[in-house]
């Protein structure tokens, strides 16, 4: 009976640590996609390039996740074309739209950026959706966020990355247009695969100055805590050390 117990015990701990991403699209991630704390009104997509879990209460995802790679970047043949749109894979009344943003002042910030899908005119598009972007801070869009995207793949042109990119939201958060939130912190951790290594950068959503991205290196388990989340669900044990420390920035700018 005992032995039946435990049985059941590893099987549903298993269930509980599943989701759409890992059963549809599981070459995008590497140690399982990131697992929200507490599902419902929420919906995990599937695209090409690119999978997230959209929050229907915020109409913004809880993260995207990609997988990049040196191959993927040189190949480049598809141009940006801004065809920003909304997600018919979204229900009509979660959808953000290009309207919430309008008057608002803020970016649409890509959360998985177009520039890692140049390999694609499929994917580059698909890029465009609404449910891949945050209403975000121009300045931190335009500065230390567009930095951190270059930095990432100047990374992935040598190895291979698989990028998380995520949204945190504080009580009393704003919100743009029909109840599009706007979110307090955003965050993008990055796994080498090669290196058995991960680096995590947390950004509150304002003007940053984009030299000072080694203040923002963070632990992978301090965004874990923020955003009520797990973000690598089936990491090895020898490697879940990995989560609790924050990267040294200058180990991977070397």
């Amino acid at each position: 009976m005992k032995q039946m117990a435990i049985f059941f015990l590893i099987l549903f701990s298993s269930f509980i640590q599943a989701n759409p991403i890992d059963e549809k699209c599981s070459n995008l991630t590497i140690w399982g996609a990131p697992q929200i704390n507490v599902e419902g009104d929420n919906q995990y997509i599937c695209k090409n390039g690119y999978a997230m879990n959209v929050n229907y209460k915020t109409k913004v995802s809880y993260f995207v996740v990609e997988h990049i790679t040196p191959k993927s970047l040189a190949n480049k043949v598809a141009s940006r074309k801004d065809d920003f749109r909304e997600d018919p894979d979204v229900p009509v009344q979660f959808r953000a739209t290009l309207k919430d943003y309008t008057g608002s002042g803020l970016d649409r910030g890509h959360m998985a950026p177009a520039a890692d899908f140049g390999y694609d005119a499929k994917n580059m598009s698909e890029s465009f959706y609404m449910s891949n972007m945050m209403p975000q801070n121009q300045r931190n869009n335009r500065g230390i966020w567009k930095s951190t995207e270059e930095l990432t793949r100047s990374w992935a042109s040598k190895t291979e990355l698989y990028v998380i990119t995520g949204t945190i939201y504080q009580k009393g958060y704003k919100t743009i247009g029909n109840g599009v939130g706007v979110p307090s912190f955003i965050y993008k951790i990055i796994i080498q695969p090669a290196n058995k290594r991960m680096i995590a950068f947390l950004y509150p959503n304002e003007k940053l100055n984009p030299k000072e991205i080694e203040k923002y290196v963070v632990s992978v388990a301090e965004i874990e805590s923020k955003a009520n989340i797990d973000i690598s669900p089936r990491i090895p044990a020898e490697l879940k050390a990995l989560e609790k420390v924050s990267s040294k920035y200058g180990d991977w700018t070397k």
